[in-house]
């Protein structure tokens, strides 16, 4: 594929920028008490080298009262600025040609009190159900505390060699809660009508222009609040030809954190957002950038040549693979690692208050300490089992020079991978099939498919090493009557090992549990395709279609015997997961014991320890865990070979974990 618009050059007031890939600020938790730190150096480092154009950090929080967490960049006193420039110089050193911006962020009604030791400050006494309080009201003396904060920041990060400053004004954060009708509930000057409102952000940035004068402003904005009584994406493109005079570039994203509509999860569309950039490049002139769900090179350079956007932001795409934008340049796409957007090693860890890492890079945030080790001694490799962790494992062993074989019993490789991308919005877990495919052949990995490993096998192979990556198999839970015909295993759905019914129990309510009962209500529903179709030939009504569309005609219960469901679904995956459920109509009994499957009822205790019963049942699926599959361990081991366990055949592990070990594992044989 030839790139038209991606790797052109293009200018933010007098700068250029190498080519149109921004890496946008993300919280990774690797600052401390606000400095930067060597293990923050190197993360960015390694994205200059890759190839992005500008590299965006942060947020960097402008005061106290702005601060999000402990993990956060600082950029509140001069006191930092030695760091900060140690970290512009490194950058600039890796790559003559990037640039880094500093994103000045300002948590408002966000802030927690228990970080910033004080009632955090906001336009209005407005409960926030971010921070879980209600935030004091800012006085006047506190407005102009908190512009000419941003200001000092701009001076500092001026100083400290950044290229640019961008003003964290989205995801419902201070400038957002000023904006918004819903937060700023003001009588006086700051609050009313729109104009009103945008006093504070015009304020704030005539200010910051004051001090630092020709120096690069950008505006990351909220392209719909997507909350309700907040502001739409009609508003937002008055907000930005309002501020446009006053800025030089607009960095367009989605809604706030507060949201109900999903913005980051694999069930968002690639691209889906980018009608938010596009109306706000209708109406002014400036550079924009398109940010959310675009991981793939190819979706970015149709969406700058659809002049939906001038830029485009891709942040976990080079976390997951820092030198996405060189590969892509080079057009070598296949060698790409695809972020798979499944937020388990970035979202679900900074709300877990812990650094980042990368279901698909393992180096992500530890750059230097997990290089690949040079190897001492060329050995035959033997991996049974080609999950993540055997795949991962294979590839990280070959890469470093081993000569590497892969034992498979099924058809294909890639393990519980070819099952928990069939679920609806999870298929983007399939391309790390198409990855690991694409590095067997490149490494030249031998592949054994259809061959279950017995003790034999290997000691006719004979290697000098085994990773045992058997995975896990499930755990058939004691109930009378789980042996009938008509109960399956949850798995055997998503593989077409098992029939739908019409009246369908789901045992266990887990993330496969979840997952099922979102496959099982949506079964028979109309594809997105067959609906474009038959609405645009006016083959069936659009009403009738939209019925259609959402949800198929089964019956779906989910029992769940602990008082939640999703208990090990990562923060920002298991909402989004939860809240289709309940859209599919899926009834969720928690807190209840199965006691008996009959041959066309379930009965269980509730959580008052009543007798109750489902009737008319004609499936009943179990997904009530797993267990490691290690039973080649100790016989492997008793023939002398160096053999360790890795991924779920060490424990039942998720698939970030199983892909770390994996590298662990490949690196240190």
């Amino acid at each position: 594929m030839k790139f038209f618009k991606l790797f052109t050059p293009f200018k933010i007031r007098t700068t250029e920028i190498s080519n149109r890939i921004i890496m946008p600020a993300m919280h990774l938790g690797l600052a401390d008490q606000g400095a930067i730190t060597d293990r923050l150096i190197d993360f960015y480092v390694e994205r200059a080298r890759g190839g992005a154009g500008m590299l965006i950090i942060g947020g960097c929080y402008v005061d106290i009262y702005g601060k999000g967490l402990p993990s956060m960049i600082a950029v509140d006193d001069d006191k930092f600025i030695p760091g900060l420039q140690e970290f512009t110089e490194a950058v600039h050193s890796a790559r003559d040609d990037v640039k880094v911006c500093c994103q000045l962020y300002h948590g408002g009604a966000y802030a927690f009190p228990q970080i910033i030791g004080k009632q955090p400050i906001a336009p209005s006494e407005v409960y926030s159900n971010f921070s879980n309080t209600t935030p004091r009201k800012m006085t006047h003396e506190d407005i102009k505390r908190e512009q000419q904060a941003f200001a000092d920041a701009a001076v500092r990060a001026k100083k400290a060699g950044f290229d640019a400053v961008e003003i964290c004004a989205n995801a419902g954060y201070l400038m957002d809660q000023f904006i918004s009708p819903k937060t700023n509930k003001r009588t006086d000057e700051y609050g009313g009508d729109l104009e009103d409102r945008l006093r504070f952000p015009k304020e704030t940035i005539e200010l910051m222009r004051m001090a630092v004068d020709d120096y690069i402003i950008g505006y990351r904005i909220s392209g719909d609040d997507f909350v309700p009584g907040s502001n739409t994406y009609k508003e937002k493109g008055v907000v930005a030809e309002e501020l446009a005079d006053l800025l030089d570039y607009f960095n367009v994203t989605g809604g706030w954190h507060e949201t109900k509509v999903p913005q980051l999860t694999m069930d968002v569309p690639e691209g889906a957002y980018t009608y938010l950039a596009e109306n706000i490049k209708r109406r002014v002139k400036i550079p924009i950038f398109s940010s959310n769900r675009i991981n793939d090179p190819i979706v970015a350079e149709e969406t700058l040549l659809a002049g939906k956007a001038d830029a485009i932001c891709m942040g976990r795409a080079l976390i997951a693979d820092p030198f996405l934008p060189q590969k892509a340049k080079d057009r070598d796409l296949h060698s790409i690692i695809h972020c798979v957007a499944c937020n388990q090693g970035c979202f679900d860890h900074v709300f877990a208050l812990k650094p980042i890492t990368c279901l698909r890079n393992a180096r992500a945030a530890d750059e230097q300490r997990r290089e690949l080790n040079p190897i001492e001694e060329k050995k035959r490799i033997m991996v049974i089992g080609a999950g993540p962790a055997g795949l991962e494992a294979a590839r990280i062993a070959a890469k470093r020079g081993h000569d590497v074989t892969i034992f498979e019993k099924e058809d294909k490789i890639g393990g519980l991978i070819n099952v928990i991308w069939i679920p609806p919005g999870r298929n983007e877990f399939k391309r790390m099939i198409d990855d690991y495919t694409y590095w067997i052949n490149k490494l030249n990995i031998d592949v054994n498919l259809n061959n279950e490993v017995t003790l034999e096998t290997v000691q006719e192979f004979n290697p000098d090493a085994v990773f045992l990556a058997t995975g896990s198999i499930p755990i058939k839970p004691k109930i009378p009557g789980i042996d009938k015909d008509h109960v399956y295993w949850a798995n055997d759905v998503f593989t077409k090992d098992a029939p739908v019914g019409r009246n369908n129990v789901i045992i266990g309510g887990g993330a496969t549990g979840i997952e099922l009962a979102i496959y099982l209500a949506e079964f028979g529903s109309l594809s997105c395709e067959e609906f474009k179709f038959l609405t645009f030939y006016d083959a069936l009504e659009s009403d009738v279609a939209m019925d259609m569309l959402y949800r198929g005609k089964n019956k779906v219960t989910l029992l769940e015997r602990l008082p939640k469901f999703g208990s090990i679904l990562g923060k920002t995956t298991k909402w989004v997961l939860l809240d289709k459920v309940d859209k599919l109509g899926v009834e969720k009994l928690a807190n209840v014991n199965v006691t008996e499957i009959g041959d066309d009822y379930v009965k269980y205790e509730d959580k008052e320890g009543v007798d109750q019963i489902i009737d008319n049942v004609d499936k009943v699926y179990y997904a009530t865990g797993v267990r490691s599959n290690d039973q080649l361990y100790k016989p492997i081991k008793k023939l002398g070979i160096d053999v360790q366990k890795i991924g779920s055949a060490r424990k039942p592990e998720t698939a970030l974990e199983a892909i770390e070990k994996g590298y662990k594992s490949g690196n240190r044989i």
